[in-house]
């Protein structure tokens, strides 16, 4: 199995479990696994370039250079990774931090539309 379908197969698994923590009302993890989704995803997409890294802000910043910035990616789509980090790091680390609902919902739908994005551009390139 290559790197970037293990990449991607992991970004599947944590979609799944997003989905299975919003249904359980568990709003804080649900965005944690909603972004963990987009940054494998991310990931492999990367790895299509010859990126090979696994910081988050590299991850953030290589997207946006190498397909946001030139027209590989649609910029609201791409705008999700970085937001849902911020969220991801307020679930994450700050116990007052309350995730709701609503919160939760965005963070998996758009994680759905990012994943979803990315697995276009890679079917592209096959």
């Amino acid at each position: 199995m290559s790197e970037i379908t293990q990449y991607l197969s992991l970004s599947k698994e944590e979609l799944e479990t997003a989905e299975f923590l919003y249904n359980g009302k568990r709003y804080r993890s649900c965005i944690s696994r909603s972004y963990y989704a987009m940054f494998y995803s991310a990931q492999a997409l990367l790895l299509l370039e010859g990126f090979d890294t696994s910081t988050h802000r590299a991850v953030i910043k290589l997207i946006g250079q190498h397909f946001v910035n030139t027209g590989k990616m649609n910029p609201e789509i791409g705008s999700f990774l970085g937001d849902t980090y911020e969220l991801r790091q307020a679930s994450d680390y700050k116990a007052n931090f309350l995730a709701d609902d609503t919160v939760a919902q965005t963070s998996l739908d758009n994680a759905k539309r990012f994943v979803d994005e990315v697995n276009k551009i890679l079917s592209k390139s096959e």
